[in-house]
């Protein structure tokens, strides 16, 4: 026993040894850190190119953006006043906010307007335009579809007012607190669709001739929301409206018995094709940008401040990783500008993975954007500059990659929609269906990735293989007008 000690004692000699040179590697390596971060970079020129927001071209009275922002008024007065009135109080206290750093400016919410609110009254869940045919399901509804029109009539013509605006351009200060210009109106839009689905079935001509002129407005509303200036939930929105707006006109070409114009000069009214640009949401990335960096000044000012800011909701990752790391390592392990310039990198490269280019989609779908946390271990990102930038950096980075294909599924749908339109004008039998997809293209191919649309005989039906992550039930396939069907 006795012969054992000098072993242990050697090995507990030499053990708190390395230990010790351990600990002084990681405290080496925690100076050589804390040394790599104490300055921050300057602003790359890349960075103040997308601080800078393109100017607004429309008078308040022709942005739909004040329009919906107003939507709800008090009744009786003026959507764009109310609108103007709102966002510049948003903005005010946002101002206010990059001034002041106390908690009740500090990611705080717009304050409230005290005035009454127009609401929508009643129940338009039967009308569900991107997962149920709203051609089909109108009719069931007519009387319900009546009284919601006879109850919300100063809401629907603000919604039919909306056709009348030239663009968009939003006009409320980047950030984590954006006013939510979209949900008042989203009730309505559902209204409109069904009630232009019933005056389409009229057997009136005049009428019919109406409903489709209003449902090629909705069309130009949502063009100019989609290449106006705005952030991703604009963008997202106009899409999924747009789509909506589409699938109306598909199941009304795809009925035989509905008069639709098939005259040479009759297609790009009834189903008009925008230019590939049009779908292209890159500006939407430079407004995330301003929006994240707007964000982390306010995370900043809060830290400065020993302020914890309060996380809105459970998928605010942001704001989550910002409050986990400031724990663990305080604001010397942050640097505004190197950050802002990662996010600047970043927004570049999703710029340019928007455009539609089959084989730069093939590419981009299989490679990350190369966000730290996956191409590096943790104790490396901890250990080199701007950690807490880094972290924060990664979280938006995979994110935002899948919703430029998502848009151009929005192009396809329209494409497809078309091509419906054409066969019907044509008079294409289902047995000349093939032969007739390959000698268009132009109508019958993703525009996004260039793959073909497919055609189910049986069911007569053409399909989308669509590029983005869609919801589930999301319709991305009609049904085709076929001769043999018509009365």
């Amino acid at each position: 026993m006795t012969e054992i000690w000098p072993t242990i004692r050697l090995l507990l000699n030499w053990g708190s040894r390395v230990l010790g040179c351990l600990v002084l590697v990681a405290l080496g390596l925690f100076v050589v850190a804390w040394i790599m971060n104490l300055r921050d970079e300057p602003l790359t020129p890349e960075a103040q190119a997308l601080l800078v927001p393109p100017p607004n071209p429309y008078a308040p009275e022709d942005n739909i953006y004040f329009a919906l922002a107003g939507f709800d008024a008090p009744p009786g007065e003026s959507v764009t006043v109310v609108g103007l009135a709102r966002i510049g109080r948003f903005n005010r206290q946002t101002d206010l906010a990059s001034r002041e750093a106390r908690p009740e400016t500090l990611g705080g919410v717009a304050t409230q307007d005290p005035d009454p609110r127009l609401e929508f009254r009643g129940d338009v869940s039967f009308c569900e335009p991107l997962d149920r045919s709203v051609w089909s399901d109108a009719p069931a509804h007519k009387t319900d579809i009546a009284k919601l029109l006879a109850d919300n009539a100063e809401l629907y013509q603000r919604y039919v007012g909306l056709h009348r605006r030239r663009g968009f351009h939003e006009t409320a200060r980047p950030g984590m607190t954006a006013p939510p210009v979209f949900l008042p109106a989203m009730p309505v839009r559902k209204l409109f669709l069904a009630d232009a689905a019933l005056r389409l079935r009229t057997g009136e001509p005049r009428v019919e001739r109406a409903a489709l002129a209003d449902l090629t407005d909705d069309v130009r509303l949502w063009r100019a929301v989609l290449t106006g200036r705005g952030a991703l939930i604009s963008k997202m929105i106009a899409v999924a409206y747009l789509e909506g707006d589409y699938l109306v006109l598909a199941d009304m070409i795809a009925d035989s018995q509905a008069p639709v114009p098939l005259g040479a000069a009759d297609a790009d009214g009834v189903v008009p094709l925008f230019a590939p640009g049009d779908w292209n949401i890159r500006s939407v990335f430079a407004e995330e940008f301003r929006a994240e960096v707007a964000t982390l000044e306010q995370l900043q000012r809060a830290s400065a401040t020993g302020l914890r800011l309060p996380e809105r909701y459970t998928g605010d990752l942001l704001l989550q990783a910002w409050n986990r790391a400031e724990s663990i390592a305080g604001a010397h392990f942050f640097k505004l500008h190197a950050t802002e310039n990662q996010f600047a990198r970043q927004a570049a490269r999703l710029i340019g993975s928007a455009a539609a280019d089959p084989a730069a989609f093939t590419a981009n779908g299989r490679q990350p954007l190369g966000s730290p946390l996956v191409s590096e271990h943790p104790w490396t990102v901890w250990l080199s500059y701007n950690p807490i930038g880094k972290i924060l950096a990664a979280i938006p980075a995979q994110g935002l990659t899948g919703y430029a294909p998502r848009a151009w599924d929005g192009a396809a749908l329209q494409r497809l929609v078309r091509l419906s339109y054409e066969i019907r004008r044509q008079g294409i039998e289902p047995a000349r269906m093939p032969a007739f997809l390959a000698r268009h293209p132009e109508w019958s191919t993703h525009p996004g990735d260039g793959r073909s649309f497919l055609w189910d005989a049986k069911s007569g039906e053409l399909r989308i293989q669509t590029m983005g992550r869609q919801p589930a039930g999301r319709r991305f396939s009609i049904r085709i007008w076929q001769a043999q069907s018509a009365g």
